[in-house]
């Protein structure tokens, strides 16, 4: 058995070619979050027939931002929050698993993902944060 990497209309899918079975590989948009006062920045398409398995936030090290520092992604031209609710990236290090939202539900069409950063208070000088969504394609 093995597998075939096959370039489709609406985005990369795996196949079994055995079986014809596709979405058999996890795949993941990643990456670090721009940390600025209020950033949003559209990091990437999630395919059509995308299923969200997880997201994760990881801040290594914690923002200096004087009042509050958030994170969250979301949907470009729609909302900002619609993959996770503003997770706090100012108050502790660690790896964070947001809790799934009705934006996690398969689309049939390709979306494209923001991730934002907000701030309030003085700015910050320090901060890293990074982003993942693990992903198969039905």
């Amino acid at each position: 058995m093995g597998y075939e990497l096959k370039q489709t209309g609406s985005g990369v899918q795996i196949w079994d070619d055995v079986s014809g079975a596709q979405g058999g590989l996890v795949m993941a948009l990643a990456g670090k979050v721009t940390v600025a006062p209020t950033n949003t920045v559209v990091v990437g398409t999630l395919p059509a027939n995308a299923q969200i398995l997880n997201i994760y936030i990881t801040v290594p090290v914690v923002s200096n931002a004087g009042t509050t520092a958030t994170v969250s992604l979301g949907l470009s031209g729609g909302s900002g929050t619609a993959f996770t609710a503003a997770q706090d990236v100012k108050s502790a290090v660690g790896n964070f698993a947001p809790t799934a939202t009705a934006a996690w539900a398969i689309s049939t069409a390709k979306q494209d993902i923001t991730v934002t950063y907000t701030e309030t208070g003085t700015a910050s000088t320090a901060g890293t944060v990074y982003y993942a969504i693990k992903y198969v394609v039905n």
